[in-house]
């Protein structure tokens, strides 16, 4: 990702491979010069590199992680409240008239479905039927009044490595 109107600093100036990979895990963007001499962001990552019990855990390490996450629970969230304003909570299965503002939770399931393949086509996450398959949507039992969710999207990653093996005959 090029940075406009920074300026390379001379070649001599320039970190190394190893320079920029320490700085990275104290949290700080690292960049390179392309050969046209443009500023670009290499990558951007967190400070976050381990948990609570002090073992390593990249889950949070990469910048994208977190801000994808975010833009999910949002539009989880807008789709949730944008379609059933002022609705009522009805157990799956309850026989309700036409025209009743009635959700379930199945239908709230379908609707998080149907958004999960949103954000596929966005390239947002993969793995449409893990998701099927793990995704709990429950009425709450102490708080009537209260749908459960417990989803486990699998985010699309992002393409770091290349790795080549040639073998070669003579």
């Amino acid at each position: 990702m090029p940075l406009t109107g920074i300026l390379p600093p001379v070649v001599e100036a320039r970190w190394t491979m190893e320079e920029r990979n320490l700085i990275l895990y104290d949290g700080i963007a690292s960049y390179t010069v392309d050969a046209g001499g443009r500023v670009l962001i290499e990558r951007q990552i967190t400070t976050y590199q381990k948990n609570a019990f002090g073992v390593p855990d990249p889950s949070y390490l990469d910048v994208t992680t977190p801000a994808t996450l975010s833009y999910i629970r949002y539009a989880t969230r807008a789709r949730i409240t944008q379609k059933f304003p002022r609705h009522k909570l009805a157990d799956d299965g309850t026989r309700f008239g036409p025209g009743q503002a009635i959700v379930t939770p199945s239908v709230i399931r379908a609707e998080l479905l149907a958004l999960f393949r949103e954000l596929e086509e966005k390239g947002l996450v993969e793995n449409f039927d893990q998701c099927k398959t793990d995704l709990l949507v429950e009425r709450n039992n102490d708080d009537r009044n209260r749908i459960d969710v417990l989803s486990s999207p699998d985010l699309v990653n992002q393409f770091r490595v290349f790795a080549n093996q040639i073998q070669f005959i003579v």
